[in-house]
């Protein structure tokens, strides 16, 4: 009977790694899961002239309100982005429609609004910006 509540005490406590246990973790200095790349060749390579135009629309929008460069705010950091996607006209599209419907799921459940007033075109160069700002290639 011993044997058995032992048992039942250690599976209590290794089923308590939630998030608070995790970002206890994080907090202690282990760094935060890597993000995982998603398949694709890259096949834009925008002009500087696009990118810095990105960079300003983003500035000028509501991004920040949820987004920060390095860092999760509400919503994932632009760097975790451009390192989950590869500069790939694919998830350009994808992406540039993500931000005019909004969408949910797609890094956990955090609910990134619709912005129906931003043009496709906008939207494209705004992507293209965030994919630009990956280190790692």
């Amino acid at each position: 009977m011993g044997f058995v509540i032992w048992l039942l005490v250690a599976f209590a406590f290794s089923c308590s790694s939630g998030p608070e246990q995790q970002a206890k973790r994080l907090a202690d200095g282990q760094q935060k899961p890597a993000i995982v790349r998603l398949a694709g060749d890259i096949d834009v390579s925008p002009p500087s002239v696009t990118l810095n135009r990105g960079e300003v629309l983003i500035s000028y929008s509501d991004c920040a309100t949820c987004h920060k460069a390095a860092d999760r705010k509400r919503g994932p950091a632009f760097h975790d982005i451009a390192a989950r996607y590869p500069m790939n006209s694919t998830y350009i599209d994808i992406l540039a429609k993500r931000v005019i419907l909004g969408t949910k799921g797609a890094w956990g459940n955090v609910v990134m609004p619709p912005h129906p007033n931003v043009a496709e075109e906008d939207a494209k160069t705004m992507v293209m910006y965030i994919l630009s700002l990956n280190a790692g290639g």
